[in-house]
């Protein structure tokens, strides 16, 4: 697995103006896009955007570079780890170059298809949003289309993203001290679920179809 850490304005704007606003997991904007709105109104123009993101990251004392090459060398330092805890937990590797965007949106899509994240720079941990995001990217390549067909998307949506709580249990030793992979509030049952039954089977299949029988 390759992550290639970058900046991009482009795509920046893009996740601020398209993922800030609301989400299919949080249907409130994020802190970001508020400023965003209270300075530029709910209809901003693009190069007003990039403005405002410049002003901004220059207001909180951000140094993109600095920043970004600060983030790639803490998970080069854990990589190798996460990597083996997940190929063994998922049965599959990531062969792959991913690449990993930086933003001022406090929400970090992500995207299967365009091999792509997002990582916001005001998160509290950088490192775990890598993680979260990347164990999507397992997920689906375990768990993909055919089971998002027989399931449907939004109970699809909930078991992927319940399935983060197993950062917490098996990545334990490598996230920042003090870190958690906390999910959104609508998952807490599920994940409570899905913790209970690793722990009975650590078999990722057994806790996939657990969780399809409790959603059904």
């Amino acid at each position: 697995m390759n992550l290639n850490f970058k900046y991009s304005e482009k795509e920046d704007v893009w996740c601020l103006l398209n993922k800030g606003k609301t989400s299919n997991n949080n249907p409130n904007p994020t802190e970001s896009y508020l400023k965003l709105i209270e300075k530029l109104g709910e209809d901003p123009n693009k190069e007003d955007v990039k403005l405002f993101i410049k002003r901004y990251l220059k207001e909180l004392n951000i140094e993109k570079g600095p920043f970004i090459k600060k983030i790639e060398s803490e998970f080069d330092k854990v990589s190798k780890e996460f990597i083996k805890i997940a190929e063994k937990i998922f049965g599959v590797n990531l062969d792959k170059g991913l690449d990993v965007y930086f933003t001022v949106n406090n929400r970090c899509p992500y995207s299967i298809k365009e091999n792509l994240f997002f990582v916001s720079f005001l998160g509290k941990s950088p490192l775990k949003t890598i993680f979260h995001e990347l164990w999507h990217f397992y997920t689906w390549y375990k768990f993909d289309d055919k089971y998002l067909e027989i399931v449907g998307p939004q109970k699809y949506n909930d078991i992927k993203e319940s399935l983060t709580v197993l950062i917490n249990l098996e990545c334990r030793n490598i996230l920042p001290n003090g870190v958690e992979d906390e999910g959104y509030t609508q998952h807490q049952e599920l994940r409570s679920k899905i913790k209970e039954w690793w722990n009975e089977n650590k078999d990722i299949e057994y806790v996939w179809k657990k969780s399809v029988e409790f959603l059904n």
